[in-house]
């Protein structure tokens, strides 16, 4: 993994057989970003893991699905809050059906895959969790 940090933006280049959440979450630690969009991740994937909601109950459930690759990724998004991401991912495979979800550790890097990370000064935000369930939700940090 190598990890380009500038003004506004961090780029980070995620090599074959690594992991793409933990290289991530690295990434975002080592370079001590606190608020940030992650506005674009293509490349290809080994095999991947993702979760979905499987049920309108609140908290949701969630059912966790493995995927074999070859594996494109056709869209990676999402927010990180506190330093800690919250990330979704468009996969497709070789047939050209494509797969969609919270993205999961066991998403492993077949030759490459770039990720674009906008850091966020203002507003400051965290992810509190709803009482009695697992659900986070955004809000402001006091400044």
């Amino acid at each position: 993994m190598e990890i380009i940090d500038g003004r506004q933006f961090l780029f980070c280049r995620v090599d074959r057989g690594e992991d793409l959440l933990k290289s991530i979450i690295k990434a975002i630690e080592d370079t001590k970003l606190s608020t940030g969009v992650v506005v674009s991740g293509v490349g290809s994937l080994l095999k991947a893991r993702i979760h979905m909601v499987s049920s309108n109950d609140f908290p949701p459930k969630d059912d966790f699905l493995d995927f074999e690759g070859p594996l494109e990724i056709v869209s990676l998004q999402g927010i990180i809050a506190d330093g800690q991401p919250h990330l979704h991912i468009s996969i497709v495979n070789r047939d050209f059906k494509s797969f969609s979800g919270h993205l999961e550790e066991g998403c492993l890097i077949l030759s490459i895959c770039e990720v674009a990370i906008a850091k966020v000064d203002d507003p400051k935000v965290i992810r509190t969790v709803f009482p009695g369930t697992k659900v986070g939700k955004l809000i402001r940090l006091s400044p």
